[in-house]
């Protein structure tokens, strides 16, 4: 066989695995898409948070440890903490409000999230101040186990194999009903 007959082959290969080089998908940042429209599904609540009618959950809009200042912005910094430590002070946070305030489960961050733009993948109009960072959920709360879950709010995976003891970011969600006033 010719050398001839393998060009023709070869050119062919080479343009097809190299055209297919810019097909990389590129999501943008949400801070340079816009706010989405949610129609009427979320509802400004007072002392920063919001109502989601899609789930019946109500979310503070800023990472724990900082706060809104009503001005679409959260001032402070959020508190970084061990899975047992952030499960205890929201439970404490809860006490004193008088709002069932919890960690969040995967499946419920996840209804946050958006899928047309990423770091993070929170909507920075809703959830000003959000963290490109792994968030400690609820899901797993095992004692006996050294291993969390987290939501990493970059684009939006989850894992359970987190050690419990790294230092995560983390949101409060409840589904008591929250009055607008």
């Amino acid at each position: 066989m010719s050398i001839e007959i393998f060009k023709p082959t070869l050119l062919l290969a080479s343009i097809l695995v190299l055209g297919g080089c810019d097909r990389v998908m590129y999501t943008p940042s949400c801070s340079s898409v816009g706010p989405a429209d949610y129609g009427s599904r979320f509802t400004t609540l007072r002392n920063g948070v919001i109502s989601d009618s899609d789930t019946d959950l109500s979310w503070y809009r800023c990472p724990f440890g900082t706060n809104y200042n009503g001005l679409n912005t959260c001032l402070g910094s959020p508190v970084l903490l061990p899975l047992q430590d952030a499960q205890l002070v929201v439970e404490e946070t809860a006490r004193k409000s008088s709002v069932t305030w919890r960690l969040p489960t995967i499946k419920e961050f996840q209804t946050i999230l958006r899928e047309d733009c990423e770091n993070p993948a929170l909507d920075p109009v809703l959830f000003p101040g959000s963290l490109s960072e792994n968030h400690w959920t609820s899901d797993n709360f095992d004692p006996e186990s050294s291993l969390g879950c987290a939501v990493y709010s970059y684009q939006g995976s989850s894992s359970c194999r987190l050690k419990k003891d790294n230092l995560f970011p983390f949101m409060i969600v409840t589904d008591q009903v929250l009055n607008s006033n």
